[in-house]
């Protein structure tokens, strides 16, 4: 049973490289609040042709401590960004492969003693892909954008609100497989 799991499994990622996409792995760090910047990991999933690729991007960003949230409040936090979007591929025949790209963002957001909304907002990319083969490494700077309501529960019967932004600047580098 566990082969077929493990079996199942690599098709399912491998699916994105023989439907005309890729499969990237990726380490970055990035400006996840106004006052906060972490390291993070992700995975994207692919699909398209040779110039325009649609994206789901998956993005773990480690939590931060003492991070200014609303108003007084400091507060450990950490954002997990879902992104999807498209990105147009210059020079596909090339080594030197750069790419831009947009989308909209969904902000997966906790707070340890706070309570807060999960934000939408969106993100904008800008790469380089290294590499003839279909394995290649890369480069990316990403700008995220969000916001979102924080709470704090001062007693049973008040608590205090704002907004808070989320994202900022990152880097990402990685290797893909596929497209």
């Amino acid at each position: 049973m566990r082969k077929v799991v493990l079996v199942l499994g690599i098709c399912l990622l491998a699916a994105p490289v023989w439907a005309g996409g890729g499969f990237t792995l990726f380490g970055g760090y990035a400006q996840i609040s106004e006052d906060a910047e972490a390291p993070g990991v992700g995975a994207r999933f692919s699909l398209g042709s040779d110039r325009w690729v649609g994206d789901l991007t998956f993005t773990w960003y480690q939590s931060q401590e003492d991070v200014a949230t609303i108003l007084d409040y400091d507060d450990r936090i950490q954002i997990i960004p879902t992104d999807l979007g498209i990105r147009y591929l210059f020079n596909t025949n090339g080594s030197l492969k750069p790419y831009f790209g947009a989308g909209a963002t969904y902000f997966w957001v906790n707070l340890n003693d706070g309570k807060v909304d999960n934000a939408i907002g969106g993100y904008a990319i800008l790469g380089l892909n290294f590499g003839h083969s279909k394995t290649r490494f890369f480069v990316e700077a990403i700008y995220r954008i969000g916001s979102t309501d924080a709470y704090y529960r001062i007693n049973p019967d008040d608590n205090d609100m704002g907004s808070m932004d989320l994202g900022g600047v990152g880097i990402n580098l990685g290797v893909a497989w596929g497209y």
